[in-house]
């Protein structure tokens, strides 16, 4: 069996793009492989550092048999030029070695190949060349540089300077950015050669030299080096093993030495936010906490590792690091808090919040009026502090230390909030009002905090749909999918039902015509039109978020997901004060009728009442939506159902619209046995025309008061 081994050695390479970078090359490589005709018995790795992206092929057989083949040509009697060229990339010398066959009556020319038996070497070859081209689209930024092939247009996040290619102990001749391949790499700062005797021997080689350069073993040899170090020490880390900081720490170094470093004490009085972020952002450490959970002084580095010779200075070096860092902390929080955070406030009309819809303290405004309006659908939301919270809640972006530290904006305005003697709720709305910021982030608690992030993030979300900044399928720079996503969240969480549309509305009301007069045309009626196909095209925006979000978390059925949502899409202004949770609701009820464990048999029904009435509309050519007539019944069972109907559909339709669907469930459930007794009992399709109709009535009443649930008439129920 046989090794192969590639490596594109450069300069440092971004950490947060390594993994993704690994696992990309090994999916594109294996693709190839699993397409060629190599045994599918080969074992693929591939590994990343800060300096390397490789891959490492083996137990590739070193031959492979290349089944009989037959390659189909042009006609006989082509031009020369097609049979010339078909001789041609089929390596073929002579006309005589193709043979004549037919094919659908036409004579075309052949070329059987046999059976063969070829190196896996040329294939291998051939694959990397292919994956070669493909791999710079690993990477999200990537750039140029010079070197002694000008001709070379290769695109690499930094540049490349050394190809490694091997099979075995044999050089594979490639080329790639303008180098050719070779039998050496480096390690250690200064770049020392190593060569590399077998492409087996490559990753021990490496270790020899105290390079781990396969970054899963790398990331948990820096986290048993720190449990190591925390041990009997009663210390814990601040962020979970899984979180991206270990990735990056990992991306940043082959030869990782965990060292341990202490901080000022004089400056562990700053606010822990601020302490830890400008630590593990800025400087890449890990911050400490106590069992108690507390903050440490003590924090965690990761070293190039050289020798043992001089760790107290590299301990010292970074803890001065530490210090000036958090000095210059400390020097914006205490000049920030030389005026209270009410102060600030009027410094927000100088903060543009977009350049086409006016300043921070545009938007504060605005954030009144919404907050105001969304306190209705929120219990225990006090009314009388959202002016005060909604004239501080951006206040913090004026402040020296969110200039620094861009990430803790709302929690250092939480901080300023509490120094300058502000509510606690309001302290506490403060800091919650950005939530979530990520995707599965934390959420608001508190009512304030939460009537506070929904009208943040709607105004976010309007004011940049009416810049012209809606997302496209490859660009959203303003993040409008998390904040939509984010309210979907709080929502659904907190089991608040708030109607999005009239939501939007009002949003779009709460800027100025001045800040929106470039977006819609002079005439009156098209700028109702253009406002309109704004709202709606915002709503509908919200909408597809909101069928992502039921199909990928909740595990719904895509068809019931798609009925409900697109119903309610066609028809939004007739659904104005229909909101999200109602929709989620509608589809979870319509998933577990249809498709749960308990599927009630009253679908079923519901199904046939539906085709029967389709099946003869079609036929007759016309819609029976009138009401049935009492007196035209001929039998019993019609009575029955048709006052069974008429006894539930009114209570029916309202739990429907207030989306108590057990309710709606159980109350349902009293038509099946009339509608069992119906079909089993009377002839639909009787020989007096009227009669007929008048059953056919009948059951489009019954086909009516199902479709109560909106999108019901959309799904393929089995």
């Amino acid at each position: 069996m046989q090794n192969f081994l590639l490596e594109i050695f450069s300069e440092e390479l971004p950490p947060l793009s390594q993994n993704n970078a690994a696992i990309g090359f090994k999916k594109i490589i294996t693709d190839e492989l699993n397409s060629s005709p190599i045994d599918n018995n080969i074992t693929t790795e591939c590994y990343v550092s800060p300096k390397r992206l490789v891959v490492n092929i083996s137990n590739i057989k070193k031959y492979t048999i290349l089944e009989a083949e037959r390659k189909i040509g042009p006609k006989v009697g082509a031009s020369e030029k097609a049979i010339n060229g078909f001789l041609k990339s089929n390596k073929i010398e002579k006309l005589s070695s193709l043979k004549k066959i037919t094919k659908k009556g036409d004579k075309y020319y052949a070329y059987d190949i046999d059976e063969r038996k070829v190196k896996s070497e040329e294939l291998i070859i051939k694959i990397i060349n292919k994956t070669l081209s493909k791999l710079p689209s690993l990477w999200p930024r990537l750039m140029r540089w010079s070197s002694q092939d000008e001709n070379h247009n290769i695109e690499w996040p930094r540049p490349i300077r050394n190809i490694l290619c091997m099979l075995d102990d044999k050089i594979i001749d490639i080329k790639f950015a303008g180098l050719k391949s070779n039998n050496h790499t480096f390690y250690k700062i200064h770049d020392q050669k190593l060569i590399i005797d077998n492409a087996a021997n490559y990753k021990n080689l490496l270790n020899l030299k105290g390079v781990i350069v396969d970054h899963v073993e790398r990331k948990n040899e820096i986290l048993s080096q720190i449990r190591d170090v925390l041990k009997n020490k009663s210390l814990n880390l601040v962020d979970n093993e899984n979180d991206k900081i270990f990735d990056e720490i990992t991306g940043l170094t082959e030869s990782p030495k965990v060292l341990m470093g202490s901080i000022n004490q004089d400056l562990m009085k700053i606010p822990d936010e601020i302490l830890t972020l400008s630590l593990k952002s800025n400087q890449k450490y890990i911050c400490l906490k106590s069992l108690e959970g507390n903050l440490s002084s003590k924090f965690i580095f990761i070293a190039q590792y050289e020798d043992d010779s001089n760790i107290s200075e590299i301990i010292k070096g970074n803890e001065k690091v530490v210090d000036a860092r958090l000095s210059d902390a400390n020097f914006f929080i205490n000049e920030d808090l030389k005026d209270p955070l009410e102060n600030k406030v009027q410094n927000l009309a100088n903060i543009i919040f977009h350049y086409k819809l006016g300043s921070y303290y545009d938007k504060a405004l605005r954030l009144n009026n919404l907050t105001n309006f969304l306190a209705i659908f929120i219990p225990h939301c006090e009314i009388s502090m959202i002016e005060r919270l909604c004239l501080l809640c951006k206040a913090d972006l004026s402040t020296k230390a969110v200039g620094e530290f861009s990430d803790l904006q709302g929690k250092i305005g939480s901080y300023y909030a509490l120094k300058s003697a502000e509510d606690d709720k309001i302290i506490a709305a403060i800091y919650e009002h950005y939530m979530p910021i990520s995707q599965n982030g934390e959420l608001p608690k508190t009512s304030l905090g939460i009537a506070l992030s929904i009208a943040d993030k709607i105004d976010n979300i309007v004011g940049l749909f009416l810049a012209g900044e809606k997302p496209t399928s490859s660009r959203d720079p303003f993040a409008i999918r998390r904040a939509v996503l984010g309210i979907i969240r709080i929502g659904f969480f907190h089991n608040i039902a708030f109607p999005i549309k009239i939501l939007v509305e009002k949003s779009f009301k709460s800027y100025p015509i001045k800040l929106t007069q470039h977006y819609f045309n002079d005439d009156d009626q098209l700028i109702y039109d253009d406002k309109n196909d704004l709202v709606h095209d915002i709503v509908i925006f919200f909408v597809e978020r909101l069928k992502i979000y039921l199909k990928d978390h909740d595990g719904l059925h895509p068809e019931i997901v798609n009925a409900v949502i697109d119903h309610y899409a066609a028809n939004i202004d007739n659904h104005k004060y229909c909101d999200i949770l109602f929709l989620a609701k509608k589809v979870k009820f319509l998933d577990k009728i249809i498709f749960g464990d308990d599927r009630l048999h009253i679908i079923s029904l519901y199904k046939r009442v539906s085709k029967i009435v389709q099946i003869e509309e079609k036929r007759d050519n016309v819609k029976f939506s009138a009401k049935p007539s009492k007196i035209g019944f001929k039998t019993k069972y019609e009575v029955i159902l048709y006052k069974r109907v008429r006894q539930i559909y009114a209570k029916f339709t309202k739990l429907i619209f207030k989306s108590e669907f057990d309710e709606a469930l159980q109350l349902i459930t009293i038509l099946e046995q009339p509608l069992n007794d119906f079909f089993d009992n009377v002839v639909i399709n009787h020989e007096d025309a009227k009669i007929r109709e008048n059953r056919l009535q009948l059951l489009s009443f019954v086909r009516d008061l199902f479709e109560r649930i909106y999108g019901l008439s959309k799904i393929d129920i089995p």
